[in-house]
């Protein structure tokens, strides 16, 4: 697994540009992984050194939290992001700020990553214009293009004599946002009193430049042509009084009525959230003392001002209301939506705050009952996973077994042949000796067999071999005949009346239980044997 403390990655797929950034604390990395929960993370190769390879969140309570990358590193995809901080990723963040700014605005746009991969982020607008922000802090910052406005990012030095040429720089920052991204702040720079940071909600496209309407700086006329770096003609306001005039540029100050009534259009056309602040601007301009036309241009924004929050409003309970009788989603969305506005009521923002707690209630319950239905399916398939080894295990074992006993049975039927073809060989010795026995009136034993036949092998054979044997000799004697294996057994010992039973059982042929009775009835068969023949 890949130890490399990626803290930067895109959502979606490789190519993305849609940034990501690990949280670091453990606990805003839940809150990341229930957000993203259904979205893949990727090392994306918009980044320097993006490997392309999908990544995970890895929580830890030791170090920061962080990316880390499927399998191992040493799959044929190096990563170059090692050590790579989060600022390697401001060109993505910038990209996506910019891009949801320019779409309120109503302004199409078109987003380019000029080489190397994060030192800019080209922006260019559908009217033809182009807008620069400059990230690569070691490459200096050309001045001389043909680009409408130029953004500084963070850190990025000011190129001297710039600032004071040009009355103002605009610049960008970023701070982390909890559970996860990243939060741009725009600024802008004024000679002799630092920068302002604000948001870009304050900041408005203009025919000249990029105005921002908190701070409203004059912009200043091209320096002489000696000096190095000179602001494109098209963003310099000159006024021609004298020499001295020439060689001091003016300042014009701004209006503040035309600005509030600027602000007030811009935000009535595609910015809600701004026209209660920009009303109320107006209110504090007529509580002044104004010129009676000025006031009367004011009376009349004021009034359509106060018309859209009256509708507003009038539109916010009604959503409301509706909310409550039957929650949808789209209602739903559209509530938090409204409840953005700045004079939504608390009873309005407490009714759709206990909405949204009930739907992630449900929401909760839904993931509970989808966790708890996957561990149930996880328990299943471990079941189904045991049984089917258990099954094969008891296959194994039965296979095994039948194996033994087909080895057993072979060794039994080969132990069988082999008595068979040895009792082929000795049964008619053996029945010629019990024969001549009979007729000579006697008995006999196993040791005067072998010796009088010479048949050594007789010594060697066991219990099993001499039953197989007598089995044989006795193979042609009649049913009612007695057999002439009973003159071994005639002396009555325990070894040569169990061979008689063995052999007697062999040939089916019934015997008293008890063995004194046994004995009697051999004594009685060796008599029959022992008459003349």
């Amino acid at each position: 697994m890949d130890r490399r403390l990626i803290r930067t990655a895109v959502f979606n797929n490789p190519d993305s540009d849609d940034p990501a950034l690990c949280p670091e604390d453990p606990e805003e990395l839940d809150v990341f992984r229930r957000e993203y929960e259904d979205v893949t993370i990727w090392c994306g190769t918009m980044f320097e050194g993006g490997c392309g390879r999908q990544l995970m969140t890895r929580r830890c309570t030791d170090k920061i939290c962080h990316f880390a990358h499927y399998g191992s590193a040493g799959d044929g995809h190096p990563c170059g992001r090692r050590e790579r901080g989060k600022d390697s990723a401001d060109h993505l963040f910038a990209k996506a700020h910019l891009a949801s700014w320019l779409r309120e605005l109503g302004i199409a746009a078109e987003f380019t990553y000029p080489e190397p991969p994060g030192a800019a982020v080209m922006i260019r607008l559908e009217d033809g214009r182009s807008l620069l922000v400059h990230l690569d802090r070691n490459r200096p910052v050309d001045w001389d293009n043909d680009t409408w406005e130029t953004i500084l990012g963070p850190g990025v030095p000011m190129t001297p004599g710039v600032l004071a040429q040009r009355g103002y720089v605009h610049r960008i920052r970023f701070d982390d946002r909890p559970g996860g991204g990243r939060i741009m702040q725009f600024g802008t720079e004024i000679p002799g009193e630092g920068t302002t940071w604000g948001s870009l909600d304050d900041i408005v496209p203009t025919t000249k430049n990029l105005l921002n309407t908190t701070r409203p700086v004059a912009v200043r006329a091209p320096a002489p042509a000696a000096q190095q770096v000179t602001a494109p003609v098209e963003r310099a306001i000159v006024t021609v009084t004298s020499s001295a005039a020439r060689t001091a540029p003016v300042t014009r100050q701004p209006d503040p009525i035309r600005r509030a009534l600027l602000r007030l259009d811009i935000a009535l056309r595609d910015h809600p959230r701004r026209i209660l602040p920009a009303v109320e601007v107006i209110r504090r301009l007529l509580d002044a003392d104004q010129e009676p036309h000025e006031a009367a241009r004011l009376r009349i924004a004021l009034g359509r001002g106060e018309r859209w929050l009256e509708e507003r409003a009038r539109l916010r309970r009604t959503v409301v209301e509706r909310l409550q009788e039957q929650p949808t989603p789209e209602l739903y969305r559209q509530a938090l939506e409204l409840m953005k506005d700045p004079d939504a009521s608390a009873q309005e923002r407490e009714t759709v705050a206990a909405v949204e707690a009930r739907a992630r209630r449900a929401q909760e319950q839904e993931r509970e009952a989808r966790e708890q239905a996957r561990t149930a399916r996880r328990e299943a398939e471990d079941r189904e996973r045991t049984q089917r080894r258990a099954a094969a295990e008891r296959e194994w074992a039965e296979r095994a077994e039948r194996r033994e006993a087909e080895k057993e049975e072979a060794e039994e039927r080969s132990a069988l042949q082999a008595r068979v073809e040895k009792a082929q060989k000795l049964a008619p010795a053996i029945r010629g000796a019990l024969k001549k026995a009979a007729r000579e009136q006697r008995t006999t034993t196993w040791s005067e067999i072998q010796h009088k036949t010479g048949l050594h092998q007789l010594g060697r054979l066991d219990h099993e071999d001499k039953v197989e044997l007598l089995a044989l000799v006795e193979s042609d004697t009649a049913p009612d005949t007695p057999l002439w294996s009973a003159l071994l057994a005639a002396d009555g010992d325990s070894a040569a009346v169990r061979l008689h039973r063995d052999v007697s059982h062999r040939l089916s042929r019934p015997l008293p239980a008890n063995d004194a009775d046994l004995i009697n009835q051999l004594a009685a068969e060796r008599t029959q044997l022992h008459r003349p023949w």
